[in-house]
């Protein structure tokens, strides 16, 4: 009597370090590869079907795509960036966000350019007080003037 079947396998492919978006942080993985195998005896002899891959976070056990691997986490000077980005869209003036940038230890220099860089280089000046503010806000956060377009 001859027994045969099918089973799925999962077998691991390599290994190593990867960002983990929801550990935030470098982690260690394992890539593995799914198949359908043709069975005899209850052992795994030929693949029948590719079922598909993944990599496993070894911290937090999620499953992502194998782009994950792919995937560059933003710099700290880009992290800084899009929250002065964010900031001078929501109408903070300026100079509050260039001194947020120095306490959060840049140089005056790099921090004035990183502001002037995330208002898409044009920044618009209030009449009334002279802050000055992302080309999208509309009205001054400080005496309340409406801004020129």
């Amino acid at each position: 009597m001859i027994i045969w079947g099918s089973r799925v396998r999962e077998k691991e492919t390599g290994s190593g370090q990867f960002y983990c978006p929801r550990c935030n942080t470098q982690q260690a993985y394992k890539h593995k590869r799914v198949a359908r195998y043709f069975t005899l005896y209850f052992i795994p002899i030929i693949e029948t079907k590719f079922l598909g891959e993944y990599i496993e976070c070894q911290t937090c056990r999620f499953q992502f795509k194998p782009d994950v691997l792919r995937y560059k986490p933003p710099s700290p000077t880009e992290k800084l960036s899009a929250s002065a980005r964010a900031e001078l869209e929501t109408g903070t003036p300026a100079h509050i966000v260039q001194r947020k940038l120095t306490n959060a230890g840049l140089d005056e220099e790099t921090a004035k350019g990183l502001v002037f860089s995330a208002a898409d280089l044009a920044l618009k000046t209030c009449a009334q007080c002279g802050f000055e503010y992302h080309t999208q806000v509309t009205t001054c956060s400080n005496c309340g003037t409406t801004l020129p377009t």
